[in-house]
């Protein structure tokens, strides 16, 4: 299997940046990743002071597709997640929405599935990518903004068996991801989740003629989610909100009102993380409710 090693990282999603590896639509490929902090957080106890910053939020890649082309959709299935057996977190002042006080860095192993967390409190683990997108075709982004693009989405859905559909804005797609993490809650509240190293298997596939898929969209075995990013959570709240009304109407054949009326009765509008430049929100549904025609 084709491996593009952590060492091939950035920390933009930029047009300029080479390709790590080229492939051909519907291969396979592995992404070594290294956790938020570049391995940085080496114990319990770390002063956060002495994190290189401008090393924060690293991202593999990127992977050029051969056949992608802007206005083309690539389909990315995240077959594997595999992560490292400790992760590293971080609480500090001006850090989260909680006022912490002081600087709070921890590293936690995980056993048998389960984070163990302080005083006999175990989380079970579920792996997920953060960070995830391709390039846009204007100004870079850096690896910690949400967009259009994908990015610092940090939606803890992105599990193994779910599929992320992003948008082809340059030549080859240059996809990247990273970010690991081996569980997060809605909103990452207190700017990280149990930040891991890890490696990602996926399948690409280049998608022509599929302007009916509202990018970045991801699909679970169970559930549809659509999702926006703003520095306001009215707008991209609204925003994700919208982007499935609009696929109810294409691939249900409601009118406004009714897959309006739907989605107030069945869909979840969520937040996805609070802590990023941009925050992000989330309108999930279940997938055949509708009895929505969408082809994967």
């Amino acid at each position: 299997m084709k491996t593009i090693m952590q060492t091939s990282q950035h920390f933009a999603f930029d047009p300029s940046i080479p390709p790590a590896l080229r492939v051909h639509s519907g291969e396979t490929v592995r992404f070594q990743c290294q956790d938020c902090y570049c391995g940085q957080l080496e114990q319990d106890g770390w002063d956060f002071a002495r994190m290189d910053m401008g090393r924060n939020n690293p991202a593999t890649g990127p992977l050029y597709i051969e056949e992608a082309q802007p206005g083309d959709v690539l389909r990315v299935k995240i077959l594997t997640i595999d992560i490292a057996e400790e992760g590293s977190m971080c609480a500090r002042t001006g850090a989260g929405i909680y006022g912490i006080e002081g600087c709070h860095c921890r590293r936690f192993p995980i056993r048998q599935g389960m984070v163990q967390f302080d005083k006999g409190i175990q989380v079970p683990v579920r792996p997920m990518i953060g960070v995830i997108g391709t390039a846009p075709a204007g100004q870079p982004v850096p690896t910690t903004v949400p967009g259009e693009h994908g990015g610092n989405l940090d939606i803890r859905d992105m599990n193994q068996g779910a599929t992320l559909y992003l948008p082809v804005q340059v030549p080859g797609a240059l996809l990247s991801m990273g970010d690991l993490h081996a569980v997060q809650g809605d909103g990452e509240t207190v700017i990280c989740a149990l930040e891991m190293d890890g490696q990602v298997t996926v399948q690409v596939d280049v998608l022509r003629g599929r302007e009916d898929i509202p990018t970045p969209f991801l699909v679970t075995p169970d559930r549809y989610m659509t999702t926006a990013a703003d520095p306001s959570l009215d707008v991209c709240s609204v925003a994700a909100a919208r982007k499935m009304q609009a696929f109810l109407q294409q691939h249900a054949g409601l009118t406004d009102a009714q897959s309006g009326l739907l989605l107030s009765l069945a869909g979840n509008l969520r937040i996805s993380q609070v802590v990023n430049p941009s925050k992000g929100c989330i309108m999930e549904l279940p997938r055949g409710l509708a009895h929505e025609s969408f082809e994967e």
